[in-house]
């Protein structure tokens, strides 16, 4: 105790509060006496087991009973069949400590949340399911039989093996005949499929030859040395007709052309050759620009138009002068046009109008008078 200058007992104030970590004062006061007391309650996440409470004595705050505020504990999370937890943040199971969940190997996460955080209620989220890793169930692909299949509703697991077979004797099958579910999940090969077969024309009626659909052959006639590749499709058709071999000729050199000529070298052509015309220059040409070999004749209808030339020699009694430009002479290719004007004190005969098309050579002028 202190003394006033009255002589009287005088007390200190408790001026300074005690410090408790993690814990906020209870009703707190502008100041403290002798005999007065201060009540904390933990922060969220913190429990103390009883309030914490100091009471204002002669030597300062005394614990009445006191205490510390600890990290509220969690319980010991769930363990989870085919995998594990590690801790991911914090060191023990209490408030704020999240773990997270990871499967063994051949098993793979099956739900959205891996992770787990102690709250104020215990562990949140659900406890994750590690399901086993498993293949896809392969299409199912018309003429294609699987075996090895699991029952319905079963997975595929790692090591499985399935067969796979076409059902026609008609059809190959294009890609591996044994698919095995590896450990990631994933099959060591894509799923096959069926091929139509092509077959052979054959001589003997005995005997059938036949080639996968994607394969190609060359048949090669012995009289005219000509050959020919076919593709087998997909569908189990050749890609075009095979050729006969028989009564097949050589062509000779392609027949001329009237003001146009052919693109080729060589004495002799093989059935089925075929050879490049291209018509001289301002003509046009009609049909399809090639000929064929075919049984020694070259077979083709081609023709090159002629272009119209038109002077001063030919509009004259027509009293006619081009409407554009002042050349003497102008041609026009097939098809193409001309647009004529009469000379000055002269005007058009006619409805036809001045502007002319040639056709093959010819054009008809009109007429000024």
């Amino acid at each position: 105790a202190q003394y006033c200058l009255t002589l009287l007992p005088c007390w200190s104030e408790c001026t300074q509060l005690p410090n408790v970590p993690n814990a906020k004062v209870v009703d707190r006061k502008t100041s403290y006496q002798k005999g007065d007391s201060v009540s904390f309650n933990c922060d969220t996440g913190f429990i103390s087991g009883r309030q914490i409470r100091f009471l204002c004595s002669d030597s300062g705050w005394t614990p009445a009973p006191g205490g510390v505020c600890r990290l509220k504990p969690c319980p010991l999370p769930e363990d989870i069949p085919n995998g594990y937890y590690l801790m991911s943040i914090g060191d023990e199971f209490a408030f704020g400590t999240t773990i997270k969940y990871i499967c063994n190997e051949g098993y793979q996460m099956g739900s959205k949340e891996d992770t787990r955080t102690c709250l104020l209620d215990g562990w949140s989220n659900h406890v994750p399911v590690c399901e086993p890793l498993s293949c896809d169930v392969p299409p199912q692909t018309p003429g294609v039989t699987v075996k090895g299949l699991p029952s319905e509703g079963e997975y595929i697991l790692p090591d499985r093996f399935l067969s796979f077979s076409c059902d026609s004797p008609d059809s190959t099958l294009n890609g591996s005949a044994t698919l095995i579910c590896g450990k990631n999940g994933q099959w060591d090969h894509p799923f096959p499929n069926c091929l139509d077969l092509c077959t052979l024309p054959s001589s003997n009626p005995n005997m059938k030859v036949t080639v996968p659909a994607g394969h190609s052959v060359t048949v090669e006639c012995v009289r005219d040395g000509s050959s020919t590749q076919l593709q087998c499709l997909r569908s189990g058709q050749w890609s075009s007709t095979f050729p006969t071999c028989t009564n097949t000729k050589n062509c000779g050199p392609p027949p001329p052309l009237e003001n146009g000529d052919f693109l080729a070298s060589g004495q002799t052509f093989r059935q089925n050759s075929r050879v490049r015309y291209q018509c001289q220059a301002v003509y046009v040409m009609e049909g399809e620009p090639y000929k064929t070999c075919l049984n020694g004749e070259w077979t083709g209808e081609i023709k090159c138009l002629k272009p119209c030339t038109v002077n001063p020699d030919l509009m004259g009694p027509n009293n006619l002068r081009f409407k554009h430009g002042s050349k003497q002479k102008l041609y026009a290719p097939h098809n193409d046009h001309i647009t004529f004007t009469c000379i000055d004190g002269t005007y058009p005969v006619g409805s036809e109008g001045m502007r002319r098309i040639c056709e093959d050579g010819v054009m008809r002028l009109p007429t000024c008078a």
